[in-house]
């Protein structure tokens, strides 16, 4: 006899195949453009397998919808003013803050999600932002070089200026090695392996094995990673089974 669990597992089994089969596809060639709300919500159903990745869009869907800004600056704004989403500095490893659907039900995260955040509700308004994969701190920018402004969600909703934007590497690092290349834009591909680095750190120090081994598993489908770690993910799946 087969009962209801077992059917649900097998349900909830198959959607997370298929799943795991979109997230391959999006990533299948190196250096390709994918979009970063469905990626980012797929890495939400792998994290817990009760969230569908259509209902997180949809959640980035219905933010837009409540927004008036018609500017980087004004959108900024209405998200990270008095009352919007702000950075997680005292649970700054919380994984929490590294899935998007979290970010948007507790309004906290780090700086790339806070980012990732303003690049698709902006998109959803027709305002263009890029992020920018700053070392040891992630920004974004008007994608227009006309009207050039950085933003640094994670502590603020006022525009920065590139120079600005130097004196905030030189506080977080104590390192004088500032390059112009810093503030280059990052492509959504790599902000979504940077997202996925961050949660391997994250579970490796709490050595988390569960959790580990599917952030590895979706990192060992990227090209641009997954050859050098092919030989840690086969340990570690010996070590799970």
């Amino acid at each position: 006899m087969i009962r209801a669990h077992d059917v649900g597992v097998g349900v909830q089994v198959y959607s997370s195949a298929v799943h795991f089969e979109r997230f391959t596809e999006l990533f299948s060639i190196r250096g390709a453009l994918v979009p970063l709300d469905e990626a980012l919500a797929l890495i939400c159903h792998f994290a817990d397998e009760d969230v569908e990745p259509h209902a997180v869009v949809a959640e980035l869907d219905q933010l837009a919808s409540t927004m008036s800004a018609t500017s980087a600056v004004e959108l900024m704004e209405e998200l990270f003013g008095p009352s919007g989403f702000t950075g997680n500095s005292f649970e700054y490893d919380d994984p929490n803050n590294s899935f998007i659907h979290q970010v948007i039900s507790r309004r906290l995260g780090i700086p790339i999600t806070l980012c990732a955040l303003a690049i698709e509700v902006g998109r959803r308004l027709d305002i263009d932002l890029v992020g920018i994969g700053m070392p040891g701190h992630f920004l974004c920018r008007t994608a227009s070089h006309s009207d050039l402004k950085f933003f640094d969600p994670f502590h603020s909703p006022r525009p920065l200026s590139a120079e600005q934007c130097k004196l905030l590497y030189t506080s977080l690092t104590q390192i004088d090695n500032w390059s112009a290349e810093f503030l280059e834009p990052s492509s959504s591909r790599l902000m979504v392996i940077r997202v996925l680095s961050n949660l391997k750190s994250i579970y490796r120090r709490r050595s988390d094995v569960a959790n580990l081994r599917w952030v590895m598993r979706l990192r060992s489908v990227i090209p641009e990673v997954a050859a050098a770690e092919s030989v840690e993910f086969a340990q570690l799946m010996r070590r799970s089974n």
